[in-house]
C-alpha cells in the first residue's frame, strides 16, 4: 500500500507531499490541474519510462518518492534477496531526473536499476488507465490476460524452451544444407590446394635453412677468398700463427727447464694453439663443399620459390601453410560426412518440431478452458455495470502459413515461442447479436467497462499480497446508472486493495474512504499544482462542482449531500 507521495519539480507541480490512507481513495480536479502528473509520478515509481520534458522550467532535476506498506503475502521476499535488498515491511522508493535526461533510481537508499524497479513495481503497483483500456484491442494483449487469468507461466516457460530448441536444431539443420549445396566446390578448392601444398611437400625448418645456404652459395667466391686468408695466416704458411704458438711453446719449456716459473704461462699458449687448430678445421670443413655442384644455387633458388609461393598464398612463416592444411584436411572430412551429419540432424530438428508441438497443444488446450472461464467472469462482473445480457468470447485459431513446417489438422500454420494459435476477443453487447471482433464494434464507454471487469476478475481469481490499483479515468464515457454501479464495485476492490482513482464522475468520488482535490493556483506569476484532503463542506462543494459546473446553486448541493449520504 502506497502510504505516502513525494513529489518534487514535475511539470507544473513545485512540491507536493501526499500522505494517503487504506481502501477507496478518489482524486478530482478541473482538466489541467495536474491529475495526470500525479499519475506519471507513480508511473516512473513503476519504472516507466523518464523524458526531461517532465522536469518543471527552471529546475535542474525532478524527483519522486514512495513510500509503501509491503503486504506479507505480496512475494516480495525472493525478488529483494535476489537483487541484494534487505526485506522489511516498508519500501521507499525514489527516482529522480535531471533536465540533462540522466536519471537514478533507489531502494531504500540503495541505488538499482530502472529494470529492477520494473520487477519489483508490479507487486507493489498496478496502473490501469485509457492506454491499457485500448490495448485490449491488441491479440497479442488478449492472448496474454488469458495466459495471466490461466496461470500458464509453467506452460509458456515449456513451449519457449522447446521453440528455442526446435529453432536451434532448424538452424543446424539448415547451416548442413548450405554446406552440402557448396560441398563440390568446395571440395574442389579443398583438392586443389592440398594438392599444391603436398606437390611442393615442404619440410619444417626448411625455409630458414636454404635461406641461409643460398646466402652461402651466393657468395662463394667472398667466402673462399675470405676462407683463404684465414687458413694461411692461422695455419698452411711457414709463419702462420699455428707454428709461431708451437715455437714460442718450445722456447717456454726450456726457459722453464732453466729454472723460471712460467709453466702456467706454457699452458695457455697450448690452449690457445688448440683453439686456433679448431677454428682452422671449422673454416676448412664449412669452405670444403662451396666448390662442389656448381648447380647447387640454382636448386636452392627453385626450392625457395617454391617454398615463398606457398607462403605468400597461405601465410608466413611457414608454420601458417602447416596449419592451413590441417585445417584444409579437418574441413575435407566433415564435407565428406555431410550427408551422415545432415541425416541425423534433420531427425533431431523433427524430434524437436514434435515436442514443440505436444507443448504448443496443451498450452493451446489451457488457453480454451481459462478463455470460456474468463469470459464468463467477466461476463457476470459486467451485470453489475449496466452491461447484463453481454456475451464475451476468446476465440482462438492458427494462422495459415504454407512455409511452416508445423502441421495441424492438414494444414501448414505459423508458430513462435508463445504458441501456435492467436486469440480475438468477441463481444455480443446486446443478445441475439453475433459476436463481433471487439476492436471495431466497442464503444469508449464498454471498453471502460469491459477493462475494469477483466482487472476486477483477474485481481479475484489470484489475489496475492494487496497492492496498491490506479485508475486513471476508467470512467471515461460513462454516467447515471453505471458511474453508480462502477463506484460500487471500484468500492469492492478497495476491501483488500488501495484503490486511487483519477475521476470526472461525482458518483464515484462520492463512494471513495478519501477525497483528494487537485488544484492549480498561482504563486509568485507561475501556476502551481497543489494537493487538498477534502473533508466535510469542502467536499460537498467539490461533489457540486463535478454535477454542475462553476455555477454552484441549492440543488447542487443538495444532490452532493445526497451522494455523500446525507439529507
Amino acid at each position: 500500500m502506497l502510504e505516502r507521495l513525494l513529489v518534487r519539480g514535475l511539470g507544473i507541480i513545485d512540491a507536493v507531499e501526499v500522505e494517503l490512507a487504506p481502501g477507496f481513495v478518489a482524486l478530482t480536479g478541473e482538466t489541467g490541474a495536474g491529475k495526470s502528473l500525479l499519475v506519471s509520478s507513480l508511473e516512473l515509481l513503476a519504472g516507466r519510462r523518464a523524458s526531461s520534458e517532465l522536469v518543471r522550467t527552471g529546475d535542474d532535476h525532478l524527483k519522486v518518492e514512495g513510500w509503501f506498506r509491503v503486504d506479507p503475502g505480496s512475494g516480495l521476499a525472493g525478488i529483494l534477496e535476489e537483487v541484494g535488498l534487505a526485506d522489511g515491511d516498508e519500501l521507499v522508493i525514489r527516482r529522480e531526473l535531471s533536465a540533462e535526461g540522466r536519471g537514478r533510481c533507489w531502494i531504500n537508499d540503495d541505488a538499482v536499476t530502472v529494470a529492477t524497479l520494473q520487477r519489483i513495481a508490479p507487486l507493489l503497483l498496478s496502473i490501469h488507465g485509457q492506454h491499457e483500456q485500448h490495448g485490449l484491442a491488441n491479440a497479442e494483449v488478449q492472448r496474454r490476460l488469458v495466459d495471466h487469468a490461466g496461470d500458464h507461466g509453467g506452460l509458456l516457460t515449456e513451449v519457449g524452451e522447446s521453440f528455442a530448441e526446435w529453432r536451434q536444431a532448424a538452424d543446424h539443420r539448415a547451416s548442413l544444407e548450405i554446406a552440402r549445396a557448396n560441398r563440390r566446390d568446395r571440395l574442389d578448392t579443398i583438392t586443389f590446394q592440398l594438392a599444391e601444398i603436398d606437390s611442393v611437400d615442404p619440410v619444417e625448418g626448411e625455409h630458414e635453412k636454404l635461406t641461409a645456404r643460398r646466402d652461402v652459395l651466393r657468395n662463394a667466391a667472398r667466402l673462399r677468398e675470405l676462407s683463404g686468408s684465414i687458413l694461411g695466416s692461422l695455419g698452411d704458411d711457414e709463419s702462420s700463427v699455428v707454428d709461431r704458438i708451437a715455437r714460442a711453446e718450445r722456447d717456454v719449456e726450456e726457459m722453464v727447464a732453466h729454472g723460471l716459473p712460467l709453466a702456467e704461462g706454457n699452458a695457455t699458449l697450448a690452449e690457445a694453439r688448440i683453439h686456433v687448430e679448431e677454428l682452422v678445421r671449422e673454416v676448412r670443413a664449412l669452405t670444403a663443399d662451396m666448390d662442389g655442384d656448381p648447380g647447387e644455387l640454382d636448386d636452392v633458388e627453385s626450392r625457395l620459390h617454391n617454398l615463398e609461393k606457398l607462403m605468400l598464398k597461405y601465410g608466413e612463416p611457414l608454420d601458417k601453410v602447416f596449419e592451413h592444411r590441417e585445417a584444409l584436411v579437418a574441413e575435407k572430412d566433415r564435407l565428406e560426412e555431410v550427408e551422415d551429419r545432415l541425416e541425423a540432424a534433420a531427425g533431431v530438428e523433427a524430434a524437436a518440431l514434435e515436442d514443440f508441438a505436444e507443448a504448443g497443444q496443451r498450452l493451446d488446450t489451457a488457453r480454451h478452458r481459462a478463455g470460456a472461464k474468463l469470459a464468463r467472469a467477466v461476463e457476470d462482473v459486467l451485470v453489475r455495470l449496466n452491461m447484463a445480457g453481454t456475451r464475451l468470447e476468446f476465440r482462438w485459431q492458427p494462422r495459415i502459413d504454407d512455409r511452416s513446417p508445423l502441421v495441424r489438422n492438414g494444414e501448414r500454420v505459423a508458430f513462435d515461442a508463445d504458441g501456435v494459435e492467436e486469440c480475438e476477443l468477441l463481444i455480443a453487447a446486446n443478445p441475439g447479436e453475433e459476436p463481433r471482433p471487439m476492436a471495431r464494434i466497442a464503444s469508449g464507454g464498454e471498453l471502460s467497462r469491459i477493462h475494469l471487469a477483466i482487472r476486477t476478475v483477474l485481481r479475484s481469481a489470484r489475489p496475492g499480497g494487496a497492492v496498491t490499483l490506479l485508475f486513471d479515468e476508467v470512467d471515461s464515457g460513462l454516467g447515471g446508472a453505471t458511474a453508480a454501479a462502477l463506484a460500487a464495485l471500484l468500492a469492492d476492490l478497495a476491501a483488500t486493495d488501495q484503490v486511487l482513482t483519477v475521476t470526472h464522475l461525482p458518483q464515484v468520488a462520492a463512494a471513495a474512504d478519501t477525497h483528494f482535490k487537485i488544484d492549480k493556483v498561482q504563486v509568485d506569476d507561475r501556476a502551481v499544482t497543489q494537493v487538498l484532503e477534502l473533508e466535510g463542506e469542502d467536499r460537498e462543494i467539490e461533489l457540486a462542482r463535478m454535477l454542475a459546473g462553476d455555477e454552484i446553486g441549492q440543488s447542487a448541493r443538495a444532490h452532493a449531500r445526497t451522494l455523500l449520504g446525507g439529507s
